[in-house]
């Protein structure tokens, strides 16, 4: 079982750890919002982002049922008007890949967005090369709406970028 509870300050050292290449940088936060290395004062300007009456973004950190810090998880972009926000900057820590948790942390982030804020949409993008997470988005109910074929250039390599969304009524909660 995964828990959500708020990206607090406390988080910062482990997700530095966690962020130990520029490719893993880009891989979970995209080529544009921060630098490598991580450090904590781009985390502190982020964590600001996601306080007040209606936060830009909603970040967590994912709990397993001992309380250990598994994983880190964003809702972004929200749009309160149209109802929609984009899930990003989904990391599993290293040291709990491979024992299912994604699925479960996307399913909870899903029930925050359909069920705490009453969102209609969430989207996100992935990189093409990330099997894994596609798999894991799909198994949560995600369907592909596309691909920006070699839309990134990282470190003179193009990476394809796969588009997928879900509705509130395409959404199973968890029962």
């Amino acid at each position: 079982m995964i828990f959500l509870r708020p990206f607090n300050q406390s988080d910062f050292p482990r997700l530095i750890q966690w962020i130990d290449s520029h490719e893993t940088l880009v891989q979970w936060s995209g080529p544009t919002q921060f630098a490598f290395p991580l450090t904590n004062e781009q985390l502190i300007r982020y964590q600001a982002e996601s306080t007040g009456v209606l936060p830009f973004r909603r970040v967590f950190a994912a709990t397993d049922d001992r309380s250990d810090v598994v994983g880190h998880i964003e809702l972004g972009a929200i749009d309160y008007l149209n109802r929609t926000a984009t899930l990003c900057r989904v990391l599993i820590a290293p040291e709990a890949r491979g024992r299912g948790y994604c699925v479960g942390l996307v399913r909870q982030i899903l029930r925050v967005g359909f069920e705490e804020m009453k969102l209609r949409r969430i989207d996100l993008k992935v990189f093409g090369f990330n099997h894994p997470a596609i798999r894991c988005y799909e198994r949560a109910g995600f369907v592909r709406e596309g691909v920006l074929r070699k839309s990134q250039m990282i470190e003179e390599k193009y990476w394809d970028t796969v588009l997928m969304g879900i509705l509130r009524e395409e959404w199973r909660p968890l029962g």
